[in-house]
């Protein structure tokens, strides 16, 4: 993963509380997330670097998903964002 720029990488953290009762269900919420349309927006060059799952310790599971917007960091500007085209 070194080759994420930490102004460009964004952390989220989803929890299935009753995965242990319904497995399939327990990725829903992320699923529905990452199948959004965001052509139009803002994070239209969104990409998925990494997804882990880690139990919860009651049952359920912590879905963390690392992804890059999609910007680049300009090195000759000392690090400022530019939208990719």
């Amino acid at each position: 993963m070194n080759d994420l720029v930490p102004a460009d990488t964004r952390v989220f953290l989803f929890h299935s509380p009753n995965a242990s009762r319904d497995a399939g269900a327990a990725m829903d919420g992320v699923n529905q997330w990452l199948s959004k349309d965001r052509s139009q927006g803002p994070y239209a060059n969104l990409r998925v670097r990494e997804i882990s799952v880690t139990p919860d310790g009651s049952g359920g599971v912590y879905t963390v998903v690392v992804c890059s917007l999609g910007r680049v960091a300009d090195a000759n500007s000392g690090g400022t964002e530019s939208s990719a085209t």
